[in-house]
């Protein structure tokens, strides 16, 4: 009988831009907490006006025509969209999400991450979030302007007036390795 060879890791998640491919990185700890605090706000804030989740693929080239499908880091629709679409559109919405919310990481492309803004708010979210670990720093991109929030201030926007949350409260401590 012939061994089976299994993967050490499934294939990577791919993104299309205008029918180019682009892979999404392996998230890693900051990465993981950072989603895993958003969720949690994103619990507390958003159940009565839509649905969100983590990795949920968008087909926004079905907006304008071109082969371009997001996987947001996280992701909001709200019911009233959501209504519009039949359970298989659900699955896999051919549009963008209302809120797409993406967490750089230390390989992020500053100019694929950029063109993905645009064309998120392009075709219909009326919020992007690049959240930067790094520097502790959530940048709100709407169509009308964009704001930065520091550890210390609190998020809102107009955009969401549902959604706010302590900026500190959804970076995570340093690493400490225990003595």
């Amino acid at each position: 009988m012939e061994a089976m060879l299994i993967p050490l890791h499934d294939p990577p998640e791919a993104e299309y831009l205008d029918g180019r491919t682009y892979f999404k990185v392996t998230p890693r700890r900051t990465h993981s907490l950072v989603q895993r605090a958003l969720l949690r706000e994103l619990e507390r804030c958003a159940a009565p006006h839509g649905e969100f989740g983590p990795e949920w693929r968008y087909n926004v080239g079905a907006i304008d025509g071109t082969e371009t499908e997001f996987v947001p880091d996280i992701a909001f629709i709200s019911h009233a969209r959501l209504a519009n679409l039949t359970a298989d559109e659900a699955e896999e919405p051919p549009l963008a999400p209302d809120v797409a919310i993406e967490i750089r990481s230390p390989s992020t492309r500053p100019l694929y991450l950029q063109r993905k803004i645009e064309r998120y708010l392009r075709t219909g979210s009326v919020l992007v979030l690049d959240i930067d670990p790094a520097n502790k720093r959530v940048i709100a991109h709407s169509k009308t302007d964009v704001r930065e929030y520091s550890a210390g201030e609190q998020f809102e926007h107009p955009a969401v007036e549902w959604f706010t949350f302590d900026v500190a409260a959804i970076f995570p401590k340093p690493h400490r390795r225990s003595i």
